[in-house]
Parts: structure tokens; C-alpha cells; sequence
């Protein structure tokens, strides 16, 4: 999705949500949360699209009054290796995920649903159970005080003794962009050298700030690791978290979904 670019002073001054903005953000993630029924549902169905289940997920949305937060993305099979990849008229085998979210008064939630419909290669099923790991592993992870790039390199370093390589952030901040501060990344060098001159210079200062932020009571962000192979597949498994004085607290409740036949 084409991220909303917003000046990193006024993604500072809102990292810690208020009560208000909090309540908010509940709000959308139970509409989002509602579209976890109806994407269980449409993958039970034997002939079922991607865009099919993109739409219908999009739908259900609008029907309680809310937008979408970002363009829906389902995905399976080989297409799982882009991490963006836009809904296609194939039919749902395999390996998969939905990337979507709502927007309630401004306020975005942003969730990831992996799948499994049908039967799958051992190469899909460790690409699946290494994210699932990593999930539960990170959300143990989270300390307040703790600075929030940490994540990205405790997450690298456990996929790269699995043979895997880290294709995007961890997680970030939600609020009234889907995208806002915290970062849970970390500036990778490979990365930066892609980059022409002003955006070299734009990201340089953008993590000169982002690397002293720290974990802190208030702060709303997601947690979304992904193992992406080519000519093999992807994952991704996300959800919404608000970080409390008594530890992190989930919003959204994502699962992985297993359908083993179409009904």
C-alpha cells in the first residue's frame, strides 16, 4: 500500500494515544475483528477468488459505517512472496494471507490473517510455523523501556538461523495514519544503498530520531512478522497491540485459519 507520508514532529507528539484516541482505535478493531468470520467463511467455499474474499471483506467494513484503512490484500501461493501483492481472479489454494483494516473517526486498525486451504509442501509448512513462532516470540519480547528497534533485530537475527531473510518492518504504529511512530525497524544498510541521494538523506534523519524512541505505556502499535521465499511463498501473521502499565495488551484477534476442504 502507498504509504501517507506525515511530518515526523507531528508523529511524535501523538506516539502516546489518549484515552479518547484509545477508545477509538477499539472501536475500529472490533469492526475489523469482524472480518475474520467472513473470511473463514469465504475460504470454505470450493471455488472461492482472492479478489472474491478481498471484496467481501471490504464490504462488511462499509456496512458498519467505517472505511477501509488501506486496500484489502489476499494472497496465496507463489504471489505470497509479494508483500503487497493486489487480490488476482485465482481461485484460493494453498498457502495464504489477508492484509486489511478499518478506519473509524480517522482511527486505523490494521490486521494479517494467515491461511492454509487445502495441502501444502514442506517448504510452505516451515515458511508457516517459522512465522508463527516468531509471532509468539516477539509479543513476549515487548518491555517497556526497551528501544522499540529492538524488535527488528531480535527478529532478524532468529530468521536468519533459519535461512531466512527480513523483507519488511516488524511492526509500527497506528493511529490516524496506518503507518505512524513507533517504528519496530531498524535501518538496514542493504536498503539504504538502493536509495537515491534525497531519500538516503530523508531516511538518515528519520532514524537518527526513530532509534532513541522507546517502548512506553500508551503507545498502539502492530505486530506482524512475515518469511517470504521465492519460488516457494510467504507469510505474514499481524495484529494490534496497545503497550499498558501492566504489559501489552492485544486489540486485534487474528488466528491462523486452517481449512482442509471447501464445503
Amino acid at each position: 500500500m502507498k504509504r501517507k507520508r506525515t511530518d515526523i514532529r507531528k508523529q511524535l507528539k501523538r506516539i502516546i494515544k489518549t484515552p479518547k484516541e484509545i477508545s477509538l482505535l477499539k472501536k475500529s478493531a472490533r469492526i475489523t475483528d469482524s472480518c475474520i468470520k467472513i473470511l473463514r467463511n469465504e475460504l470454505k467455499k470450493e471455488n472461492v477468488t482472492e479478489r472474491q474474499i478481498a471484496r467481501a471483506i471490504e464490504s462488511n467494513i462499509r456496512k458498519q459505517h467505517a472505511q477501509l484503512a488501506f486496500p484489502t490484500i489476499v494472497s496465496c501461493g507463489k504471489h505470497c512472496v509479494l508483500v503487497h501483492g493486489k487480490p488476482r481472479r485465482k481461485i484460493v489454494r494453498g498457502l495464504g494471507y489477508a492484509d486489511f483494516g478499518a478506519k473509524w473517526k480517522g482511527y486505523c486498525t490494521d490486521i494479517t490473517v494467515p491461511f492454509i486451504k487445502g495441502e501444502i509442501g514442506e517448504s510452505e509448512k516451515r515458511i508457516f510455523n517459522t512465522t508463527l513462532q516468531a509471532y509468539k516470540f516477539l509479543t513476549k519480547s515487548v518491555k517497556s523501556g526497551m528501544p522499540c528497534w529492538k524488535m527488528q533485530e531480535k527478529f532478524g537475527a532468529s530468521l536468519r538461523k533459519r535461512g531466512y531473510e527480513v523483507f519488511h518492518s516488524v511492526g509500527h504504529g497506528i493511529g490516524l495514519d496506518i503507518h505512524e511512530l513507533p517504528s519496530l525497524s531498524k535501518l538496514r544498510r542493504s536498503k539504504l544503498r538502493k536509495l537515491g541521494p534525497r531519500s538516503r538523506k530523508r531516511a538518515l534523519r528519520r532514524w537518527h530520531i526513530v532509534k532513541w524512541l522507546r517502548f512506553g505505556p500508551g503507545m498502539v502499535f502492530t505486530i506482524e512478522p512475515g518469511v517470504y521465499v521465492k519460488g516457494a511463498g510467504g507469510c505474514r501473521y499481524e495484529n494490534d497491540f496497545i503497550l499498558t502499565k501492566r504489559g501489552l495488551k492485544q486489540m486485534t484477534h487474528a488466528k491462523p485459519i486452517i481449512v482442509k476442504r471447501a464445503q
